[in-house]
């Protein structure tokens, strides 16, 4: 079966005693794709954020399921979690890049609502897996170069770049022109049969084009293309064995973010991991995520 044709099973996330509030389905633009879930921990003060986007080849996905469990722990650490959804490809006509708008759009409502949600704007980090991944990193690059991305203007209630204090991205997909070669270098076997080609998840995203034939697209798609001095702290995480997204994708791009910005990254490389949360939602990947949000915390 291949990957655009597979069936989505929602399955909703489990939510910890540390969501003291929740305010779900909040709309944040006019589309019945463009809602958000807020979770805040106890206490009355304002709470750092993180913002969860999850993947699904951008084909697929739900606020809330399963996939915000991983960030869900970061409510004990005194956090606000929030979970986005925005429009999938296929849903709508060429319908990447427009997701970049759509977090645009969802931060700007954060920030005009800050104090009713008790939270704390100035230390916003992105949390991405898979093409959430992609989109949180691509989301951080071209705010932090004041770069408009997207083209669906009308999602937008002004032309402010909300600032972003850290991002990480799990196993994602960044110059995807390279999957065939980087599974080959690695010797493994993609799990999707169409991989590299135009009905492959990274094909649709490129307007139905295999991505080979498409440099410029893919050069839009990558968030290297856009990393300045001022992109925010950069983590990225991925598995040796992920048959989905070679890791090697995050390798490049890690290397990418080093000499355009001058900065250090912080990278985490699973031996055995593959695709999806399971072998990355633990403790020791946790503290890691944490001590790198908290280095970079604005007072």
């Amino acid at each position: 079966m291949l990957f655009k044709d597979k069936l989505y099973d929602f399955h909703p996330a489990i939510i910890p005693i540390t969501a003291e509030k929740t305010f779900l389905n909040i709309a944040y633009a006019s589309d019945t794709r463009q809602r958000l879930d807020i979770y805040l921990p106890a206490g009355k003060k304002r709470f750092p954020v993180i913002v969860d986007i999850y993947g699904g080849g951008l084909l697929r996905g739900q606020k809330s399921s399963e996939k915000l469990n991983p960030s869900l722990r970061f409510l004990s650490d005194g956090f606000a979690v929030i979970s986005l959804d925005y429009r999938l490809n296929r849903q709508y006509e060429s319908q990447f890049p427009n997701q970049i708008d759509d977090i645009r759009a969802a931060l700007q409502y954060l920030i005009a609502h800050a104090q009713q949600y008790q939270l704390d704007t100035h230390n916003i980090t992105l949390i991405g897996e898979s093409s959430g991944a992609q989109l949180a990193v691509l989301a951080a690059a071209t705010f932090s170069k004041k770069y408009t991305l997207g083209t669906w203007a009308d999602t937008l209630t002004n032309q402010n770049f909300p600032a972003i204090a850290s991002v990480i991205g799990l196993y994602g997909p960044y110059q995807v022109d390279q999957f065939t070669r980087q599974f080959q270098e690695l010797n493994i076997q993609p799990q999707f049969q169409e991989t590299g080609t135009a009905q492959s998840f990274e094909g649709i995203m490129l307007h139905d084009h295999a991505p080979a034939s498409v440099p410029d697209l893919v050069a839009q798609s990558n968030p290297a293309t856009y990393f300045s001095k001022d992109m925010p702290p950069l983590m990225l995480i991925a598995g040796k064995k992920d048959p989905v997204v070679p890791y090697l994708q995050s390798v490049q791009l890690a290397d990418s973010y080093r000499q355009v910005t001058g900065h250090q990254i912080t990278t985490h490389w699973v031996d055995n991991g593959v695709h999806g949360p399971k072998d990355y939602d633990n403790t020791t990947i946790h503290a890691s995520k944490l001590a790198f949000i908290q280095k970079y915390q604005k007072p």
